[in-house]
């Protein structure tokens, strides 16, 4: 909390794809620059029967990198390889060695540095757990991994494995910056090559290095029998071969091992599967046809699939309800092209959706505005919008040969699709995604309650970026990072009791203090001492808080924080805390009440299901592993306002991605809301009169709304509560 949260508005916040723009500090750029971490599941774990023959002698070097022999280098301890190394001596190439073939850009789309090759042979059969999540790995260096199985440094799409940021390790661990990675099965003798280095891109990176210390451990894992408990990215070894890991719903990471074409997501056998399974000869992928509103998924690769007679309505979180078609929007037309719900029509997809008047009031999930118009809207991720004459207004679509017909308006072909920008704004003038800074300043956002919106900052001025070259900042500012200037802001530091800046970074608070709330101001903090003051970090030794403060955890980083009078609580900065057993349930963006918490009823995994709430202001508590999502439902009178926040089961954000999904009384998606991290819990707050972006949660009909939380991107989001609070007109 010593350091103020800030970002430069990112182009998909306004295209209601339901992520804000992410805040990300001055001093940890969080994602990695022009390379993002690769994915959970590195590589498809399909198992190639082929090796290299004992007659054909290896290559002695790995794309222009020595090969050296890890079972000789290493140390065996049971099943486990282990080797104690260093990559400062290596090339500085992104080229050379094991880099991520073209067919695997999408799962590792990042390039390696300081490479070393070691080859390695499978004593017996089973899948490898390389790593360099140990504790010899210098916790400085960014280490990636790259494994090329049964191939001599020939990358083939069916034995390439990597792993950039181990998927285990959180955000706050020690160990978040090494790398592990598990292979499918492998035959004994196998040849595996492992290569160790460093992000290419760390170098423009704070606190990150592209070469140093490393240890790596190799263990093989026998393989998993039918039935077996796994992990879809095999952290606990693969599944033997005619088996394969599914779980519950194709974004399930854990399952059990099941042999082929007896549930679905196996493989079909002869193109056919078991009993109650089809087989999509496409995909090779047994799927269960299942009847007008049962739950399915959509897509290729959908394990549950609606009958010929229906289509999948999906909503946010990939869960969908088969629907006959034509009745309902988003459903696919009945035969001949037709809809026979009420104000549908069959687009030219062959999907019904709701037609709009010209100029009228339109939903981007599902209406369809009149010709040469499309579904505009201005603020957040709302879904809500009016039809407008295409082309003619900031984010809209540019038109036929990348054209906008709107006053100061250009094309910018950069993005895809080509979207309309509007006239370039000046130092300290509002920018948004669609509204860019003139050359030399960038856009940040400046409140927290509206990512939708922000204001230009001039290189080298306070709050602004730093410059590339000559002097990094003007007088009195001091660089965030003056290892890559281009990466770090302008900032003035302030001494003990000085006024600094919770949110837009311009004023920082110096070592030893906390910027800490002061008032109801939402960007502006006084520097407090660590474990001095409500909101101020806690320390690390001695006594962590002063007396009455506590902290919020027993070790580690954690927030002083107080009592509020008559169980108010903080649910922002955590100054102001609760009891055990209690959440801070929130009731606007700063303000909370302490309360015990519901447990949640399943099944809720869909806004159909939705748990009924008790009362107009109740929080839950909700578990959301991968791909899971958890619904409650609400009645609303007319006039009404809505407050619906998600966070961890401490009150912190949590680092994997967490969202909130708004539902009106047809089961219209409103709106969503995403980010994580401080600031940037999911919230829905329509007590922010002044904030466009939760206009949708204002003045709400009456009927009855649901909202649900989901883990977003396949993450495993674990406890979390979800506050709801409906406040009646003002």
């Amino acid at each position: 909390m010593r350091h103020a949260l800030v970002t430069t508005l990112a182009a998909t916040a306004l295209l209601g794809c339901g992520t804000d723009p992410q805040p990300a500090s001055p001093l940890d750029a969080g994602v990695d620059a022009a390379a993002m971490d690769a994915a959970t599941v590195d590589a498809r774990p399909a198992v190639d029967v082929l090796r290299v023959s004992p007659d054909v002698a290896l290559p002695a070097e790995c794309n222009d990198i020595e090969i050296e022999d890890l079972t000789e280098l290493g140390t065996l301890e049971g099943e486990v390889t282990r080797l104690r190394g260093d990559t400062r001596g290596q090339r500085n190439s992104n080229t050379v060695g094991l880099q991520p073939p073209t067919a695997f850009t999408s799962a590792c789309n990042f390039r390696s540095t300081y490479q070393r090759v070691f080859r390695y042979v499978m004593r017996g059969e089973g899948s490898l757990r390389v790593s360099t999540n140990n504790p010899a790995t210098a916790a400085t260096f960014d280490t990636t991994l790259a494994v090329l199985a049964m191939r001599a440094c020939v990358a083939n799409p069916r034995d390439f494995y990597c792993n950039n940021d181990d998927p285990t390790a959180t955000a706050a661990s020690r160990s978040r910056f090494a790398s592990r990675l598990a292979t499918g099965a492998l035959p004994a003798g196998a040849v595996v090559h492992i290569a160790v280095g460093g992000l290419a891109s760390t170098t423009a990176l704070p606190g990150r290095v592209v070469q140093g210390t490393f240890e790596l451990t190799v263990e093989e894992l026998r393989p998993l029998a039918a039935g077996a408990p796994c992990d879809r990215r095999q952290l606990n070894g693969a599944c033997a071969p005619g088996t394969a890991c599914v779980g519950a719903n194709p974004g399930a990471l854990v399952g059990a091992c099941r042999g082929a074409s007896t549930a679905p997501g196996t493989a079909c056998v002869s193109d056919a599967c078991g009993p109650g399974l089809a087989c999509d000869v496409s995909t090779n992928l047994c799927y269960r046809a299942k009847p007008t509103g049962a739950a399915c998924e959509s897509g290729a690769t959908a394990w549950n699939r609606c009958a010929d007679d229906a289509s999948c309505v999906t909503q946010p979180g990939a869960v969908g309800v088969c629907r006959a078609r034509g009745t309902v929007a988003n459903a696919a037309c009945a035969t001949g092209g037709r809809c026979t719900g009420e104000g549908l029509a069959c687009d030219a997809s062959g999907v019904c959706r709701v037609t709009a008047p010209r100029d009228g009031a339109c939903n981007l999930t599902d209406t369809a505005c009149p010709a040469g118009q499309a579904c505009h809207f201005a603020h957040g991720a709302q879904s809500v919008g009016r039809c407008t004459d295409a082309a003619t207004a900031p984010g809209m679509a540019c038109g036929a040969g990348n054209t906008c017909t709107g006053v100061g308006l250009s094309c910018n072909a950069g993005v895809s699709p080509a979207r309309c920008n509007g006239a370039v704004a000046a130092a300290g003038e509002v920018c948004t995604a669609f509204v860019p800074c003139a050359t030399g300043n960038v856009c940040f956002l400046t409140d927290p309650t509206d990512r939708t919106r922000g204001r230009c900052f001039a290189d080298g001025a306070e709050a602004g970026r730093c410059r590339a070259s000559g002097a990094p900042c003007g007088a009195g500012l001091v660089c965030t990072n003056s290892a890559a200037p281009a990466s770090g802001r302008c900032v003035r530091v302030a001494a003990a009791d000085e006024r600094c800046d919770l949110f837009t970074a311009g004023v920082i608070c110096a070592t030893g203090t906390t910027c800490a709330r002061d008032g109801s101001d939402p960007t502006l903090g006084r520097c407090r001492a660590d474990g001095a003051a409500p909101g101020t970090a806690c320390r690390s030794s001695g006594a962590r808080c002063d007396a009455p403060l506590r902290c919020s955890a027993a070790a580690g980083a954690g927030v002083c924080q107080a009592d509020g009078d008559a169980g108010a609580c903080d649910p922002r900065t955590l100054a102001l805390g609760c009891a055990t057993g209690q959440v801070c349930h929130a009731t606007g963006f700063n303000t909370g009440r302490c309360a015990g918490a519901d447990v949640e009823v399943e099944p809720n995994d869909r806004a159909s299901l939705a748990q009924p709430l008790a009362g107009p202001s109740t929080s839950v508590r909700v578990t959301l592993p991968s791909g899971d999502i958890d619904c409650v439902t609400f009645e609303a009178a007319a006039g009404a306002r809505l407050v619906a926040r998600a966070a961890g089961d401490d009150g912190l954000c949590p680092n994997t991605s967490l969202a909130l999904d708004l539902f009106d009384p047809d089961g219209r998606l409103l709106t969503t809301a995403g980010v994580n991290g401080a600031f940037g819990c999911p919230l829905i707050d329509g007590t922010l009169a002044d904030s466009p972006a939760f206009s949708v949660a204002r003045d709400l009909r009456a009927g009855r709304y649901t909202v649900c939380a989901r883990s977003a991107n396949n993450s495993d989001v674990g406890e979390a509560v979800l506050d709801v609070e409906v406040l009646p007109a003002p």
